[in-house]
């Protein structure tokens, strides 16, 4: 209680003195007293608010003033006092993985849905409060669309029409975006690029390749998705992706043809850095029930609701969480026996190799000759004894030592030795991870192994450029190493030498977009041997223990000697 409340609360209670024998009176009063306490307590509380930062994300001029309404309401209904920051994707990323609550305060952000989500799966710490009524649409959900000159592309408006007329093109289009963790003019397209096999190189379409290649640019002058569409209107690049809003500007410009994309995504989202205190986070929600139409109606943006409360909004954030979690490029394995006479190993050891594989749930898959152009996986199987075998495997992009495992078994039981190799799969083998392609600073592997990595351990990767990544058909370069730079539970990330730079001489050279990956192998650590360095010194020391106590014990046990002729 606020130093001051007692006080007031003994005056008031003073001041009914001579009525005190009246019951109600005094009852009356005491319940003032007790409401004036606590409304100063609530106002005490507010005062000691601290400030909230608030970060902005992908601005134009109508989302600023959204930006700014929006504050001025919260100030206005819970007495917050903000700090603006207006930041680009990578920052306001960047911003939200690594913020501290307890050393920097309360955060609140407005964020795209690929923003959000990328924070995410990078650690961040985040409640979703709410997200936005559009004004025109009265939704909480929008749609993408492409955008192309009238005298580009084919004559039907669909989008199998577009891949046809693409494929078709010997010279790839090209195709103008802006960030690549914008949802709609990059995130949405690049999804459906990769299901109908488009990627983007500097390569001549023909009619016997199975992919279709485009040449994906960022324009220095693109901003945001309008500036985009000028520069289709000016023929400069030939289609792009845009979203809703920007689309209902132009949707009359004679020039101009749009596509509507398939999927749906969620309006921007409000989030906040998650405290144990959850009184603020209750605050801000409950004022976002109460918001009017009135309240914000800038642009795009009617008005803020709670997200809890937007079941469209919600599901379209799972769909896109879904279509965005891809698992690990398959890794096919090839088993074989070993290159010898007399060195048959059993069929039946293939068999459970074969099983343990299928089961193993990771992203080793069995190589299949008339499928698969390529193998990553070599194993040799070697028979130690009746019950044991030896896997040797072999990683030949990498050029690593292979890893040697001895496997013993019940004889006669398959079911034991494909339970232990499947357990040498899961918790031995080194596994392979392609470099996340959106992080053009640093290069990083989002993180979905059991094991670490240490920091300034050596790892090695490799590009490589596909084909057909279906049939792991690629061409391999040649390996280098890196460094682990961090590691955590949520992604590992290197040194950025040896892997290649853009013109600039400081930016990645990596597209989410091009047929181009590079791949690292996660070289797992070495089990820590101090332990059994310890034990095995105990050991030793116990066995000398043991004889020198075993020859004292035998030589008392003997007795004097006595001499000739002593009686």
């Amino acid at each position: 209680m606020l130093p001051f409340a007692p006080f007031f609360a003994r005056r008031t209670l003073g001041g009914l003195g001579a009525s005190r024998h009246d019951g109600s009176a005094w009852f009356a009063g005491v319940v003032r007293a007790l409401c004036l306490s606590v409304g100063l307590l609530a106002v005490g509380a507010r005062a000691a608010d601290p400030a909230v930062t608030f970060v902005g994300v992908a601005l134009d001029a109508e989302t600023a003033r959204a930006d700014e309404k929006l504050r001025e309401y919260l100030r206005a209904k819970e007495g917050l006092k903000f700090e603006p920051r207006d930041m680009e994707y990578g920052a306001a990323i960047e911003t939200l993985v690594s913020w501290n609550v307890a050393e920097r305060g309360p955060l609140i952000a407005r964020v795209t849905p690929y923003v959000y989500m990328v924070a995410e799966m990078l650690g961040a710490n985040l409640d979703i409060l709410g997200t936005y009524v559009g004004q025109r649409t009265q939704e909480t959900t929008y749609a993408s669309y492409f955008v192309m000159h009238r005298s580009f592309g084919p004559r039907a408006d669909d989008l199998d029409g577009l891949v046809k007329f693409l494929r078709a093109r010997a010279k790839p289009a090209s195709f103008a975006y802006h960030n690549k963790f914008s949802t709609s003019s990059y995130l949405l397209p690049s999804l459906y690029f990769r299901r109908m096999g488009i990627f983007s190189a500097n390569q001549a379409n023909s009619p016997e390749q199975k992919h279709v290649f485009i040449r994906a640019e960022k324009p220095p002058q693109a901003e945001g998705s309008s500036d985009l569409v000028t520069l289709v209107r000016q023929r400069r690049y030939d289609f792009a992706a845009i979203w809703e809003g920007t689309q209902r500007k132009f949707a009359e410009d004679p020039d101009l043809r749009f596509l509507k994309l398939p999927n749906i995504l969620p309006n921007d989202l409000l989030v906040f850095t998650a405290m144990p205190d959850r009184t603020l986070r209750e605050r801000i929600v409950a004022s976002l029930r109460a918001m009017q139409d009135s309240d914000i109606n800038v642009g795009d943006f009617l008005k803020w609701q709670d997200f809890n409360a937007a079941p469209e909004a919600r599901r379209a954030l799972a769909s896109l969480r879904r279509l965005t979690k891809s698992a690990p490029t398959p890794v096919p394995i090839k088993i074989r026996g070993e290159n010898r006479a007399g060195a048959e190993v059993d069929p039946r050891v293939f068999e459970a190799a074969r099983q343990a594989v299928q089961l193993s749930g990771t992203e080793f898959v069995l190589f299949d000759e008339d499928f698969h152009k390529q193998f990553d996986v070599l194993w040799t199987l070697r028979k130690s004894h009746d019950d044991s075998v030896v896997i040797t495997s072999e990683y030949p992009d990498f050029k690593l030592p292979p890893q040697q495992f001895h496997i013993s078994y019940k004889k006669g039981d398959q079911e034991s030795l494909v339970a232990r190799i499947e357990e040498q799969i899961s918790n031995g083998m080194h596994r392979v991870r392609d470099i996340w392609p959106y992080d053009d600073e640093v290069p990083t592997v989002l993180r979905d192994v059991r094991f670490g990595l240490p920091v300034g351990s050596d790892v090695r990767a490799v590009k490589i450029t596909w084909n057909d990544f279906t049939n792991n058909d690629r061409v391999v370069g040649t390996p280098f190493d890196v460094v682990v730079a961090e590691s955590d539970f949520h992604a590992f990330r290197f040194k950025v030498d040896g892997f290649p730079k853009r013109a600039d001489g400081i930016h990645l050279d990596f597209d989410p977009l091009s047929n181009t990956v590079h791949r690292v192998i996660l070289v797992r650590p070495a089990p820590d041997t101090r332990l059994f360095r310890v034990g095995t010194y105990l050991l030793v020391a116990l066995a000398l223990l043991a004889a020198v106590l075993a020859l004292r014990s035998a030589g008392q046990g003997a007795g004097p000697v006595r001499a000739s002729g002593e009686r």
